[in-house]
């Protein structure tokens, strides 16, 4: 049995199997009728050949052979088990660590000839929904999302009065006035680097998916969100809805849960409030949870449960708490009405191992990463902020 055809066979079938699935992302649609029954075929001719390779696992000589040219059966029949850090699932989910690991090792987990790549990673438009009972535990679970171009524009509303009232027949109707503004804006770059790895660690399924699944995917999503709430708007950045003009405020009022309560006043007032949701320091999070009455009991009781730890909700709203916020303030925001993040670019996990470090082996003396065995990954998506509702968002100072 030619292994390395089958192999190849099954290599085809994946790639063909991918391009639909990227055809379509790309084209922001479902797969149609045609291109599912497609992707099926291409999968069965794929499980097919995995199934005829591990068969010939089996024989001793058929290892032996394998061996001698590379290959490396080993954990060849062990489940990819991807791990998921609570922001990364709630933000969309991700399948970085198996998708890597299997361009990285193959379909089956042999190991062979690492080239540099990249593998594009759909953004997720429609993250985890938020029910009830449940903390919110990303940003991003709480904003649309909508895939389009790097350069956008879109009408920020500046000035909103309601003047509808009951009229008399024949007499002249009132006007409300709503003024809008155009604004112009651009997606940024959010990247980071990964230290150089040794491509020998890479055959070890635990350790891809910690450091690729955790720490390159949850680098960007923490960056966005800092980026959502700080941004100064100025040269790479965002504008955020800290700094965007048009906001409400509401100013320390005889305490923090006081405070927060005014707030939702603000946006219930200008009716704004359905769908709305704090956003909070954890320092500033843990004053809630440990406030307590004249009696020193915890003050999570009574006919109206003020605070409701477990599901993280306060004054019946969710609360989303990140050291993104600055801590002492905080924010209630309806991002649904306010927010739209615009994405330009998926999100892109690329590696690399051309870079060339001149001291890499000591001071003046240099080598490659190819010539070391080592890896780079590099993790980046470009996407925007749009804000078309200041009005729908209350800057709360939690500073006594």
């Amino acid at each position: 049995m030619d292994i390395k055809a089958i192999r190849a066979e099954m290599k085809t079938a994946i790639d063909a199997g991918k391009a639909l699935l990227a055809k379509a992302d790309t084209e922001g649609r479902e797969l149609t009728e045609g291109e599912n029954a497609e992707l099926k075929r291409q999968l069965g001719i794929a499980t097919d050949c995995k199934n005829r390779i591990e068969r010939a696992a089996e024989d001793a000589s058929t290892r032996d052979a394998l061996k001698a040219i590379g290959d490396d059966i080993a954990a060849s029949t062990r489940p990819v088990r991807v791990g998921q850090h609570p922001v990364v699932k709630a933000s969309g989910g991700t399948d970085w660590g198996e998708t890597v690991l299997r361009s990285v090792s193959g379909a089956t987990g042999f190991k062979g000839l690492l080239e540099s790549g990249s593998i594009p990673l759909t953004v997720p438009l429609k993250p985890e929904p938020i029910r009830m009972g449940v903390p919110v535990l990303a940003l991003r679970q709480l904003i649309p999302a909508v895939q389009g171009p790097a350069n956008f524009g879109y009408m920020r509303q500046t000035v909103r009065t309601n003047n509808a009232a009951p009229v008399a027949r024949g007499a002249k109707k009132p006007t409300s006035t709503y003024t809008w503004k155009r604004v112009d804006d651009r997606t940024r770059t959010i990247a980071h680097m990964s230290e150089p790895l040794r491509r020998q660690d890479l055959r070890d399924a635990p350790s891809l998916e910690r450091m690729i699944d955790l720490e390159m995917r949850l680098g960007v999503e923490l960056a966005l969100e800092a980026q959502i709430i700080n941004g100064s708007g100025s040269g790479e950045n965002m504008t955020g809805i800290a700094n965007v003009s048009g906001s409400q405020s509401q100013a320390w009022d005889t305490d923090l849960l006081t405070t927060l309560r005014k707030a939702k006043t603000k946006l219930e007032v200008s009716n704004w409030l359905d769908g709305a949701a704090y956003v909070v320091h954890p320092n500033d999070w843990e004053t809630v949870e440990l406030l307590a009455n004249n009696e020193a009991d915890y003050y999570l009781g009574g006919p109206v449960q003020t605070v409701e730890v477990s599901s993280r909700r306060v004054w019946g709203l969710p609360v989303v708490s990140t050291s993104s916020q600055t801590a002492g303030t905080a924010h209630l925001v309806n991002f649904g009405v306010a927010t739209e993040l615009q994405i330009a670019e998926n999100i892109e996990l690329t590696w690399r191992d051309t870079v060339y470090d001149p001291d890499a082996l000591g001071e003046g003396v240099g080598a490659s990463d190819y010539e070391l065995n080592l890896l780079r990954f590099r993790a980046e998506m470009d996407a925007g902020l749009k804000i078309f509702q200041p009005s729908a968002i209350v800057e709360v100072d939690l500073s006594e």
